[in-house]
């Protein structure tokens, strides 16, 4: 692999944007059918422009990690294969264990998520970087962007963990990912449709909304992406009332509006100034 393939790296922004293009505007159609909260068109707008920019920088980020893991040989120390522990030859069977054999690698996986999550709202550099994500007060599948930085976190603290400890579900991985970035929208998802019960395996917009809320008894809760299993495990899980829905964002910041201070916003001094005593605002960490 090149230090610098175009065709890779336009590869890697092509496949990345249709799953987005695709999950985020099915979200997007519930939220105007059945919506939580309504928002201005004007975030819509905002989030496609986000998008396209973290996507596109992520690709570069992305591709620079697959070439290093290429020219440092990093291979996996120890591989779990689901697929060879669950299977049938029975046909409908066998498509049943291969569904569970997916979701099980997604569980295992969002362990180091779920870690490094922690890790973003614990360490004040960190948590610069994420706040970006946190700051957004309209909160929908198509605008809720991280900032540009973040996959550099994720590939240090999720991708190269998997890379070292590999799960093979024996499903392709486009299907693996299709699933994961269905539920990642949903998970932001301003809309009244949600997962019901089944939210106390997989996560959706109710759990994760709780993690964005303003409310001070909802601060450290529901950190997992994929999974509620280690929020439940490690007794950080909220589960929502029937009728909560809190309002999301941070109160001393404001979500940003322009590129500028999509970009800008963990560098910003001036968002990050201490105020003055007496005339503190209360922080969303």
């Amino acid at each position: 692999m090149q230090i610098l393939d175009f065709n890779h790296i336009s590869q890697i922004f092509v496949n990345s944007l249709e799953l987005v293009v695709v999950f985020a505007t099915i979200c997007a159609a519930l939220e105007f059918t059945v919506p939580a909260y309504r928002y201005s068109l004007a975030s819509y707008a905002r989030g496609v422009r986000n998008w396209l920019i973290r996507l596109g920088l992520g690709a570069f980020i992305w591709h620079f990690f697959a070439v290093g893991l290429a020219w440092l040989g990093v291979k996996p120390l120890v591989t779990i294969n689901f697929a060879t522990l669950l299977h049938s030859d029975n046909a409908i069977v066998s498509s049943g264990l291969a569904v569970l054999s997916g979701v099980l690698v997604a569980i295992a996986g969002d362990f180091f998520y779920y870690w490094m999550h922690r890790a973003q709202h614990a360490v004040p550099f960190l948590w610069r970087l994420h706040a970006t994500h946190h700051s957004i007060r309209e909160l929908t599948a198509w605008n809720c962007n991280h900032h540009i930085s973040e996959p550099l976190v994720y590939a240090a603290l999720v991708a190269l963990p998997l890379a070292l400890i590999h799960f093979e579900s024996g499903v392709v991985p486009i299907v693996a990912m299709t699933l994961i970035t269905f539920q990642a929208h949903l998970s932001h998802s301003s809309t009244r449709i949600n997962l019901g019960p089944l939210r106390y395996i997989i996560g959706d917009n109710k759990f994760h909304r709780i993690h964005h809320s303003m409310e001070a008894h909802h601060r450290h809760r529901n950190y997992g992406f994929f999974t509620t299993i280690w929020d439940t495990i490690f007794l950080t899980a909220y589960w929502p009332k029937k009728n909560e829905w809190p309002e999301v964002g941070m109160r001393n910041q404001p979500e940003p509006l322009t590129v500028r201070d999509y970009i800008m916003f963990p560098f910003d001094r001036r968002r990050w100034r201490k105020p003055k005593v007496g005339n503190a605002v209360e922080a969303r960490d």
